[in-house]
């Protein structure tokens, strides 16, 4: 076997190369002997991977001027990777994040759900064998012999996986449901659903140890994801290092100018570097257009999954059977549950602004269940609508919404929550508005519908935002 060159002796065959007119110089990184200037521009043409960290990869000329522009979005879209974000994770469909992939990380979250509902259950546990303690301490000696301690197994509790409306997320969701029934978890089947609705399906759900929801909101439409929750809503945290996924921090505007190559030593008066830089200064395309510029300055957490044999903790499953699969029609229950944020009778016009179909069949039953004229047209739709109250944008993600006055100013969220918690402050009311300063997200608190494992539920959901103001309007303790 022959064993790996120092990297002063690639330098110096590099160099030799560059030398000897009959050599070609142009040396793939990783390379032990340089290649043709025909299999270079082959290479560059197939976008091949190890192209990105080339010294020779500005060298296209022979390429036509559209093929340069594919391989560069390519290597940028590379480049990119598997992004983390709040929720979860996002990445290029089927470039970056296909079926098998999302299967992997779906197991990931899986495990993270898993362990998350046992610590709550063992608290749990602690809970109530600590009041069985104090029952034991105020009862007679008489009553102590008649209480029995009974043993039980936890049962394993179900997690809800639903998509959205992109044409990448039912592909992925086949792989998602696969991962999570092979873990060994049972599994609630929402099929198209909302972020909002089944966030609410996990919070109504009994014993649910949270959801996971194949979308790609936030990113553009090639784009495709998971978001994984608790059963009250909240991100789910995962310890990255525990399960071997490196993070890297990209800088897409650092990565613009030249990559240096690891094989090579640079020095003061290498002939070859001021010759690769030249030619790299004559042979750079031309400038990005502002937006593209705009989003490749944006920097990010890149996940880099472990090889496939070190990833151990992922493939373990929780028995010999895999996990029941149950079908669940929970749009008819959501409903329901957000007309009741709704006034009953109020004849106040509203225009809400949402491009997800489900969204807009949504409205057009709460317009049929309410005395709202409550009017839904696309985003992109520029028709003045005279009259309106308000005005609700929900984009994609239906946990994330603006609203404006019927003058068409904004609301900001740390306006509306603080009208909304002096309205319902004399009411009797536990229902409670909150907004994050620093990204400006709002959301409700409901501690009348309290889980058995939060105090509180928090409710991140445009259309029950939109019911709630409605209805304080109707009784006049909110004016917008």
């Amino acid at each position: 076997m022959s064993s790996e060159r120092p990297r002063s002796e690639l330098h110096g065959m590099a160099s030799a190369a560059a030398e000897r007119p009959n050599v070609s110089p142009f040396l793939c990184p990783g390379g032990t002997q340089p290649v043709s200037r025909a299999l270079h521009l082959a290479r560059l043409n197939a976008a091949w991977p190890t192209c990105d960290q080339c010294e020779w990869r500005h060298d296209t000329e022979g390429l036509a001027q559209k093929t340069i522009e594919v391989t560069d979005r390519i290597r940028d879209h590379r480049a990119i990777g598997i992004q983390r974000t709040e929720f979860g994770v996002r990445g290029q469909y089927i470039n970056e994040l296909d079926r098998k992939t999302a299967s992997e990380l779906a197991r990931l979250f899986c495990v993270c759900l898993y362990e998350n509902s046992k610590a709550t259950d063992q608290a749990e546990a602690e809970e109530a064998r600590r009041r069985e303690t104090a029952n034991r301490s105020r009862s007679s000696s008489a009553d102590r012999s008649a209480i029995e301690v009974k043993a039980s197994f936890a049962e394993l509790q179900p997690v809800v996986v639903g998509y959205d409306g992109r044409s990448s997320s039912p592909d992925i969701f086949v792989g998602v449901t696969a991962a999570v029934r092979e873990f060994g978890l049972p599994l609630i089947d929402l099929g198209r659903c909302t972020a909002a609705s089944i966030q609410e399906a996990a919070r109504s759900q009994p014993g649910c140890s949270g959801a996971i929801f194949v979308t790609g909101s936030g990113s553009p439409a090639s784009w495709t994801g998971l978001d994984v929750s608790d059963a009250a809503g909240d991100p789910v945290p995962v310890v990255w290092k525990d399960f071997g996924v490196r993070l890297q921090h990209v800088s897409l505007t650092a990565q613009s100018g030249p990559v240096p190559n690891a094989h090579q030593v640079r020095q003061p008066e290498d002939r070859l570097t001021e010759m690769l830089n030249r030619m790299r200064s004559e042979n750079r395309t031309s400038p990005k257009t502002t937006a593209e510029t705009t989003t490749a300055a944006t920097s990010h957490l890149r996940l880099l999954l472990p090889p496939l044999e070190n990833r151990s903790r992922w493939l373990a499953r929780l028995g010999r059977h895999s996990g029941e699969q149950r079908l669940l029609d929970f749009e008819p229950t959501y409903r329901q549950w957000l007309r009741r944020w709704y006034p009953e009778k109020h004849p106040m016009r509203v225009h809400v602004r949402s491009e997800d179909v489900l969204v807009q069949q949504r409205v057009a039953w709460l317009a049929e269940q309410t005395q709202l004229e409550l009017i839904c047209r696309s985003i992109h739709d520029s028709t003045n609508i005279p009259s309106c109250r308000l005005t609700l944008t929900i984009h994609e993600d239906d946990r994330f919404f603006s609203l404006q006055n019927f003058n068409g100013d904004a609301i900001s969220a740390e306006r509306l929550a603080a009208m909304i918690n002096v309205a319902i402050h004399s009411q009797a009311s536990q229902v409670t508005a909150h907004t994050d300063t620093a990204s400006g997200r709002f959301w409700l608190t409901d501690a009348s519908r309290s889980s058995s494992l939060h105090s509180t539920e928090h409710v991140r959901d445009g259309l029950a935002v939109l019911g709630l103001v409605s209805r304080l309007m109707t009784a006049g303790r909110i004016s917008l």
